[in-house]
């Protein structure tokens, strides 16, 4: 191969894919530090039932991260049109289900799994109504935590415009 066509398939691939890797380690076999890029967070739970618990699990990062790609996704096509959004706030509500097994509860073994996402965004944006409706399920395509999440569950993102 000469060089031209190295160049060729390393652009090529490059545009259409972006590689991200991630590690995670059990130093104490309780709990799991993921590294990112330039940050770690440390894990002790997937999820809790307890109220009292204070620190953060997995699905809670996990709803986190959905309901944060939704809202930043929506900002960032604002902003890609003059800035429409003035104000903007979300509501994540997910359904998980087989929670028994989770807790150790005797006689249950079915697997645990999210089943649905509901996210309500309300938002004010200087936008007619076809407009606004346009406008955000346009967003949504600019999503990949969405586009990934629709394909594997019941996924819903619903809007409502502050007046």
């Amino acid at each position: 191969m000469n060089r031209k066509t190295t160049e060729a398939v390393n652009t090529l691939y490059e545009s259409k894919i972006f590689d991200m890797n991630f590690r995670g380690t059990s130093n104490d076999l309780s709990r799991v530090k993921v590294f990112t890029n330039k940050n770690s967070i440390s894990i002790e739970k997937q999820i809790c039932f307890d109220s009292e618990y204070e620190h953060i699990t997995s699905i809670e990062y996990f709803a986190g991260s959905v309901l944060s790609s939704i809202l930043l996704t929506l900002l960032e096509q604002s902003k890609k049109r003059g800035s429409i959004i003035e104000e903007i706030e979300g509501v994540l509500n997910l359904s998980l289900e087989n929670p028994l097994t989770l807790a150790g509860v005797r006689g249950y073994d079915e697997e645990p799994l999210i089943s649905k996402i509901t996210i309500t965004v309300f938002l004010y944006a200087d936008l007619e109504d076809s407009d606004f409706d346009e406008f955000c399920t346009k967003a949504l395509t600019n999503s990949p935590i969405y586009n990934t999440l629709k394909r594997s569950m019941e996924f819903e993102v619903i809007f409502k415009k502050l007046l």
